[in-house]
């Protein structure tokens, strides 16, 4: 459950990275500053005080196979009975799992498979690019 709760935070710090890029200095809230800064350091490998392309590729790179590993182990974590897939006595220990349990179930069939499941993380990750 953690490792699902961290692969949330994570694609929401994707997600709103844009927005806080955005905004003016002076106008972060307490700790965002250091946030930004250890991002931006850990973007910029040669240490040039600037990102380019690859180097903005190499993290991006990073933070997707860190996603996917917990996608992974947060799909093991809710398949409770270990039969594979996700039913919906399973899919309770998660509120989107729960909510959105028959969109994400395309073959109707009333689980939710590793298939599926990659699926839909393959289209979230289309809309958000």
């Amino acid at each position: 459950m953690k490792t699902l709760l961290a692969t949330a935070a994570s694609l929401m710090a994707v997600t709103f990275a844009p927005a806080i890029a955005q905004e003016k200095p002076g106008d972060e809230k307490p700790g965002e500053k250091e946030m930004i800064d250890k991002a931006f350091s850990g973007m910029d490998t040669n240490k040039d005080g600037k990102i380019d392309r690859p180097e903005l590729g190499v993290y991006m790179q990073a933070i997707v196979d860190k996603q996917r590993s917990d996608f992974d182990t947060g799909f093991v974590e809710v398949d409770v009975n270990k039969d594979g897939k996700i039913d919906r006595e399973e899919a309770k220990a998660n509120a989107i799992l729960v909510t959105y349990f028959d969109a994400l179930d395309t073959d109707k069939d009333g689980f939710l498979s590793k298939a599926e499941m990659d699926a839909a993380l393959a289209e979230a990750a289309k809309l958000k690019g």
